[in-house]
């Protein structure tokens, strides 16, 4: 029981991590004076939890347990995911670090992630469409929700943030 627990709740961290940016998000902004644009404090967090935190958590997993990655992915374990974790690491810290910096510093992150984001996301709809591939790491929310919404969303967060900024 609590194996089972303890997996649905490393399986979802992703997720996980977008749930807790959006509450800090929110309670952030309704301490805040009202000057912040809810645009800013929700990239500030999503780019600290989601892309930060959420790196560092899957670079992890693509260095130190490469066969239950790559299974859960539906592909056989390479040495080209010690690579990919070193990235993640890289875009993991810029994110976490971002927290405590300006726009300036947060969209250069921003941007790589949603370009590495979108680029697997090609790469997973390319694996359904050519060899079936519909593991949970491949078809599943990793895909819809970690690889094409929230760059998306980033890139829109970042966009209003930046904008309302230039305004104000």
């Amino acid at each position: 029981m609590a194996g089972t627990v303890i997996g649905l709740i490393l399986g979802k961290a992703g997720l996980l991590l977008i749930l807790v940016a959006l509450v800090v998000a929110f309670v952030k902004h309704r301490r805040l004076d009202n000057h912040t644009p809810l645009a800013q404090v929700l990239w500030n967090e999503m780019v600290f939890y989601a892309v930060g935190i959420g790196f560092l958590y899957v670079g992890v997993f693509h260095a130190f347990f490469q066969e239950m990655t790559s299974a859960a992915i539906g592909w056989a374990p390479s040495p080209f995911e010690w690579e990919l974790a070193c990235a993640e690491f890289g875009v993991g810290a810029m994110g976490v670090w971002s927290l405590w910096r300006s726009n300036e510093f947060r969209l250069p992150v921003t941007l790589i992630f949603a370009i590495f984001s979108l680029g697997a996301a090609v790469q997973h709809i390319h694996q359904i469409l050519c060899c079936a591939n519909y593991a949970p790491g491949n078809a599943g929310p990793i895909l819809w929700v970690l690889d094409i919404a929230l760059p998306l969303f980033l890139l829109v967060v970042a966009w209003a943030s930046i904008r309302t900024r230039e305004i104000l």
